[in-house]
């Protein structure tokens, strides 16, 4: 570790702490060592936060307290995750029907964050967490999941990631501060032409910047850039990946290009870091001190390990608004095997998350499908979002809006969406707007939310068609 790493993480951190209330640093020092425990260490304390959990529920979360009296059931029967399946399992559509009934009578609005998200099969969804579950513990993991490709806090870092709205001034203050004790670059995705990925690689050198964070497709074309100019002035130690999955073309072309393996991360916006891949770049690792991770089959019934099935979380740490056996919409398995590395925390394999193309432009610009904004709808009525490329001058966005949404509210929508993906696709792409009943899923269940013919087109034949 060097100098500066001590400084940002024992002295730095501690004063964002301070000024955030929060205990990052505290949480980040706990996973730190718990990650080594033994399974049945880390089972032990799982099933003692999830009982906290669980009680909470029944007395102060109206759905939990109705359902557990109707059904009979007191916190004393929840000892351990597999007690769980004693309650409903909640899709994000639930989420949106029950929201008021989920939140805690007991927590504060003023002590509360509000969160959106696309969600992995593109559903907005508004949700409330705390800045404790956000802040200290999502934080904390995510940092802890960056070390294992050897980046310490206080390493330079460049970000490839979209736009961040971070709401009040006091909240973009905190994060810029945050940022800056990091030494972690943000650098937007919305515009990956050529010379926008010169422009990134020769901030990446001038900086001596070793490790790189940021979505697979966004790396990928990074790589493929960087390989194209005959290398990087710059070695790379590590890079972490993303918010959607890694496709093997991806990791490989990654791996040529910067000389190290790119370890993926699994996390939403609801929960954060749910399981991050180790430096052996095997499974998942479970961060079981934080969640409870079940696998269903179609029937909601738990599956046996090395079995593929629905992946639902329980966030341990969100008192303000529980997520108790939530569906993700994502596809995995629980892995007997144990890993090499010594980490006593369980594995997640076969993951299947979200899919999205990248986009081209007809001015040749590059923009990976994950970036496109949707969280902005989430408590408009929109119960589905879906983008198609047929050509490269047309777009076309697909709404399956609620019940409840009249007819001059569509058109309000329809040309709220226009607007801001016109923004970012820019005038020479036509945006086609359009209503929907449904939107037909994929044979294993997910929905693609941003296609791309013409990327397709180009794989095939190398040029972009017309």
């Amino acid at each position: 570790m060097g100098a500066y790493n001590w400084v940002s993480l024992r002295l730095l951190a501690p004063l964002v702490d301070t000024v955030r209330h929060t205990s990052t640093v505290a949480s980040y020092d706990e996973l730190q060592q718990s990650q080594w425990w033994p399974i049945e260490r880390l089972q032990e304390l799982q099933s003692r936060r999830l009982h906290a959990l669980v009680r909470h529920c029944y007395e102060y979360v109206p759905f939990y307290r109705s359902y557990m009296r109707d059904a009979g059931l007191h916190p004393n029967q929840f000892m351990c995750a597999e007690d769980l399946r004693k309650l409903p399992v909640l899709t994000r559509s639930d989420v949106r029907r029950l929201a008021s009934e989920l939140r805690s009578t007991v927590v504060p609005g003023r002590r509360t964050l509000v969160g959106r998200t696309g969600g992995s099969t593109g559903e907005p969804l508004r949700f409330i967490t705390t800045p404790y579950d956000l802040r200290s513990r999502g934080f904390a993991r995510s940092l802890r999941a960056q070390g294992w490709c050897g980046y310490r806090l206080g390493d330079r870092s460049v970000l490839l990631v979209d736009r961040r709205e971070w709401g009040s001034r006091w909240r973009r203050f905190a994060g810029s501060l945050s940022w800056k004790v990091q030494r972690t670059y943000r650098r937007e995705v919305y515009d990956l032409s050529e010379i926008h990925l010169g422009e990134v690689c020769q901030f990446i050198e001038s900086h001596h910047v070793p490790y790189l964070l940021g979505f697979p497709s966004a790396l990928y074309l990074l790589a493929l850039h960087v390989l194209s100019r005959g290398g990087l002035q710059q070695q790379i130690k590590g890079i972490i990946v993303g918010g959607e999955p890694l496709y093997h073309v991806q990791r490989e072309a990654i791996r040529s290009a910067f000389g190290v393996v790119p370890l993926s991360k699994y996390s939403s916006n609801e929960v954060l870091d749910i399981a991050s891949q180790c430096e052996q770049a095997n499974g998942f690792h479970v961060a079981v001190e934080d969640v409870v991770i079940e696998v269903l089959d179609e029937t909601g019934v738990p599956v046996p390990p090395d079995t593929t099935g629905r992946v639902v979380v329980t966030n341990l740490h969100n008192y303000a608004m529980p997520f108790v056996r939530y569906d993700l919409g994502d596809i995995g398995c629980l892995s007997r095997a144990s890993c090499i590395c010594g980490r006593g925390l369980p594995l997640l394999e076969n993951l299947e998350g979200r899919r999205s193309d990248i986009l081209l432009t007809p001015d040749g610009r590059k923009i990976p499908g994950i970036v496109l904004p949707w969280s902005f709808l989430a408590g408009l009525g929109v119960q589905q979002i879906q983008v198609c490329q047929p050509r490269v001058d047309v777009v076309e966005v697909r709404l399956v809006l609620d019940s409840s949404v009249g007819e001059q509210s569509s058109d309000s929508l329809v040309s709220l969406v226009r607007s801001r993906y016109a923004t970012i696709l820019g005038g020479l792409v036509s945006i086609e707007v359009r209503v929907v009943p449904a939107i037909a899923a994929s044979p294993s269940g997910k929905r693609a939310v941003v296609m791309s013919d013409v990327t397709k087109e180009v794989g095939r034949h190398g040029r972009t068609p017309t």
